[in-house]
């Protein structure tokens, strides 16, 4: 029973150093593009951004006339729709002019996105305190979420393409990690076979 056990346990063991290894390859190649094409890769995130935009705002203006008789402020609904649809279609019809002017517009909406986030991270630590373990771990990836925020907001010199090289040096740094540990792993399947 040991034995099938032990056999079991290197099986999943020599599965999970490939994984490992391929999402470490992964990481590698996005931190790679993203540090040597930042413009390019701002106005793909951007085309998605765009895209996402419209379809929300014609999803939303729908919604709002669908039920207009059940929500009062359906006409709220159909103006923050359309708004939504029309910065789509100018972002999907611009992209690069797009890039450049809504660069500190995305530098303020990560800002304020991720100060709000870390507020809730910490306040969602705090109420589950007792049902979870570790949430203190929740707690800190609030505080330094607004830390984040804030440092977005306060900066104006950060711009959107700094953004994006900072994650593509994550992600390098992330995935040189992934792929130490995936032979790591393989090297304790190694030594659980020659036992």
């Amino acid at each position: 029973m040991k034995e099938k056990n032990e056999s079991t346990q290197n099986q999943v063991l020599s599965e999970l150093w490939r994984l490992i290894l391929l999402r470490g390859i992964s990481l590698l190649i996005i931190g790679i593009i993203l540090l040597a094409f930042p413009l390019a890769t701002l106005t793909v995130v951007l085309i998605i951004m765009g895209a996402w935009w419209l379809v929300d705002g014609i999803f939303t203006i729908v919604k709002s006339i669908k039920g207009r008789k059940k929500v009062k402020s359906w006409g709220l609904g159909i103006f923050t729709g359309f708004l939504g649809a029309v910065a789509g279609v100018i972002v999907l019809s611009q992209p690069a002019l797009s890039a450049i002017l809504t660069s500190s517009f995305l530098v303020w909406f990560l800002g304020i996105s991720a100060f709000i986030n870390g507020i809730l991270g910490i306040i969602t630590g705090l109420r589950l305190r007792k049902e979870i373990k570790n949430e203190w771990s929740m707690i800190l990836g609030g505080i330094i979420s607004i830390f984040f925020g804030i440092i977005l907001l306060t900066s104006p010199f950060i711009s959107a393409l700094t953004i994006i090289k900072l994650i593509g040096i994550v992600a390098l740094i992330g995935g040189i990690t992934l792929f130490i540990i995936s032979f790591k792993v393989k090297g304790s399947v190694k030594k659980e076979t020659k036992k």
